[in-house]
């Protein structure tokens, strides 16, 4: 099935990730996914420090978050590589394992696989074609099984073997020649289910798709996948449609079918591989269709995601991490039936004076490791607001840094193209605060004189940020320097 095959970049995609105002009377979808954390508030005043030691601890805060962040970036680059290149190329074999036999099973008829039967099966064509470069050595133990409906169930160990083919110059011959990378490894499938598909004639669906547990390789190469409850789909469509393994949504918004709603939910799934663990939960992912009948009849379709929520962990031993991450990006699933339309030409547009209402929050909490084995303790959040046609507000980010807490607040001001044109946001400490700008290129906004903003406590100039030549410098009225 074209639309929902959960493939392992799907996989991928999902603990890569893990590593809303509006105009109308209704709420925000809803649903059963993670919960959103609530927007930051501006932290208590020490009234211990005078105005001047307050404005000076702003700034020195607001280095710290720099220069913590850029050793964050140098000391992870790469991180996110938890995978070595052959560890991820039988990840995808793996999964073209069930997928392959699904489809020969599927093609001829075939309720049950056996061991035996596959081993049998090792000379023939369209066997070893639907396998394409993958050769499989199975164990007693291992079975799959095909009910009528196209429910697919795996279970058991097998070797797979590989041959991957590729052409290399030799400058000897001065041509270029076949080469033959070879790999073996194990798979073991602990109860994989594929309840993607369905031959019922309907309007709704309701598949999914999991796992105990999948070990790939052996000794220091091994890869394990966890799930309690995998993969779950439901959608409703504007019509009856059967969702087999030919589904395609392209060729049923072809006949005139929308989706409706579509929700993919994940309960959990890890990855554990070389030093590293990565835990994805309490996925929610929704999508809608909006369409338009032409003048000549046929239909444009454009599918709208409208919500991605995730929460997830990664654990590492170099650098050591211990990270958790929250994602809530959420439109407001009736503003887009209600203020999206199609024009003739195919595209996208919102109805005049009308917006659809957006929120989006990030949390990060944990500690990672930097060069010199120092540990920094990571405390963001940002929360943002589509708050009007032509504005995204910043309504609160807050930093802790070595004990102490920066608070933001913008405003981001669009185009009629939906470009940002203009940055305004807050920095505040206490009762310390500075405005600055942004401009559309990104660059910040200065005079003449080169002063980014003034440095304010309580409604008095306690000093100036400065860029010379791209050096920022903060100048108090004692005189004194702070260089970020």
């Amino acid at each position: 099935m074209k639309a929902f095959k959960l493939t392992a970049l799907a996989l991928a995609s999902t603990l890569a990730l893990a590593g809303c105002g509006s105009d109308s009377d209704n709420s925000e979808y809803n649903g059963n996914g993670p919960s959103t954390p609530n927007v930051p508030t501006k932290p208590p005043v020490d009234d211990s420090l005078s105005e001047l030691d307050q404005a000076k601890e702003m700034i020195r805060t607001a280095k710290l978050f720099v220069s913590d962040n850029k050793a964050v970036t140098e000391a992870y680059k790469g991180v996110s590589d938890i995978l070595t290149e052959k560890q991820a190329s039988r990840l995808s074999y793996t999964f073209e394992v069930p997928n392959s036999l699904y489809y020969y099973m599927q093609k001829n008829g075939l309720s049950q696989l056996k061991a035996a039967d596959i081993i049998a099966l090792a000379d023939d064509e369209e066997f070893n074609d639907t396998l394409g470069n993958v050769a499989l050595t199975p164990e007693n133990s291992f079975v799959a099984n095909l009910n009528a409906d196209g429910q697919f169930k795996l279970s058991g160990t097998t070797k797979v073997n590989v041959e991957e083919y590729d052409y290399a110059y030799n400058p000897t011959t001065d041509r270029y020649e076949e080469i033959i990378n070879r790999d073996t490894f194990t798979t073991a499938f602990d109860g994989f289910e594929n309840a993607l598909v369905s031959n019922n004639n309907s309007a709704s669906f309701n598949g999914g798709i999991g796992f105990k547990s999948i070990k790939i390789g052996s000794g220091a190469d091994i890869v394990t996948l966890s799930s309690n409850k995998g993969f779950t789909v439901s959608g409703q469509f504007s019509d009856k449609v059967v969702v087999d393994d030919e589904f395609d949504l392209n060729d049923i918004n072809r006949e005139g079918i929308t989706l409706e709603k579509a929700i993919v939910k994940l309960g959990n799934l890890k990855l554990t591989a070389n030093d590293s663990v990565i835990e994805a939960k309490d996925l929610e992912f929704a999508a809608l269709d909006i369409s338009k009948k032409l003048a000549d009849s046929s239909l444009v379709v454009r599918t709208i995601p409208y919500k991605l929520a995730i929460t997830g962990q990664m654990t590492k031993q170099k650098p050591n991490t211990n990270v958790a991450i929250t994602l809530n990006a959420t439109a407001n699933d009736a503003d887009i039936k209600n203020f999206l339309t199609v024009t003739d030409a195919g595209n996208l547009e919102e109805k005049a004076n009308k917006y659809v209402g957006m929120t989006i929050v990030l949390n990060i909490k944990g500690n990672v490791t930097k060069e010199g084995s120092t540990t920094i303790p990571l405390n963001f959040q940002a929360n943002l607001e589509r708050t009007a046609r032509n504005v995204i507000d910043l309504k609160g980010l807050k930093a802790s840094v070595e004990g102490k807490e920066l608070f933001v607040t913008g405003k981001s001001n669009l185009d009629n193209n939906y470009d940002v044109v203009s940055t305004q946001f807050t920095v505040k400490q206490n009762k310390a605060s500075i405005e600055l700008k942004v401009d559309a290129n990104g660059d910040f906004v200065k005079d003449k004189m080169g002063k980014l903003g003034d440095i304010m406590v309580d409604g008095s100039d306690y000093g100036d940020l400065m860029d010379n030549d791209g050096k920022i410098t903060a100048k108090f009225k004692d005189n004194s320097l702070i260089v970020l």
